[in-house]
């Protein structure tokens, strides 16, 4: 997850030396997750903070390079444009995610913890996250000796059965084996 000057969508890894430098995307995109309650398991900005810090979770941004002068077929046809720098492409990242590698009973888990992408980051005209890096979600989470991948959510879009039996949504996670 380094980022490559050659490809116009990059997952970058953050280096926890780099934590201040970037620190200013990523605690303003967590506080308008916590602002529209989406932080069901009750993270705070100072405990995501702490777990970059001390290297128990870690940021991982999405650059996805839009061509912003052309849409349609013309901009298709295009070849893809790309970020001359690194910093480039971090400072104009449609979002990003805090990541974990969690041990189970069953094998270990890359779990995706926080998902960003909302009007706190240039998401404007990028595609899918998931659908965009699918392969090197993928591959990170095989570098990282994991069997499953997941995600947690408290939104509303996942379940509707569960209230109707006096439950309260708190998180969802999904996962699938890596085969």
């Amino acid at each position: 997850m380094n980022f490559d000057p050659t490809k116009p969508n990059n997952l970058i890894l953050l280096n926890k030396n780099e934590l201040p430098e970037y620190w200013h995307l990523i605690r303003l995109g967590l506080k308008y997750m916590i602002d529209n309650k989406r932080n069901p398991d009750g993270w705070t900005i100072e405990s995501v903070f702490n777990a970059l810090l001390h290297e128990k979770a870690s940021c991982v941004f999405t650059s996805i390079h839009r061509n912003k002068k052309k849409r349609g077929r013309k901009a298709e046809q295009e070849p893809s444009t790309t970020y001359a720098s690194r910093h480039e492409a971090l400072e104009d990242s449609c979002g990003f995610g805090i990541v974990q590698v969690l041990d189970g009973p069953d094998g270990k888990t890359f779990h995706i913890w926080i998902a960003v992408s909302n009007d706190t980051t240039n998401k404007q005209e990028a595609p899918s996250i998931l659908t965009t890096f699918h392969k090197e979600v993928w591959d990170a989470a095989r570098a990282n000796g994991c069997k499953f991948i997941s995600f947690g959510t408290n939104q509303d879009w996942w379940e509707t059965l569960a209230p109707r039996f006096g439950f309260e949504k708190q998180e969802v996670k999904w996962r699938t084996e890596i085969k």
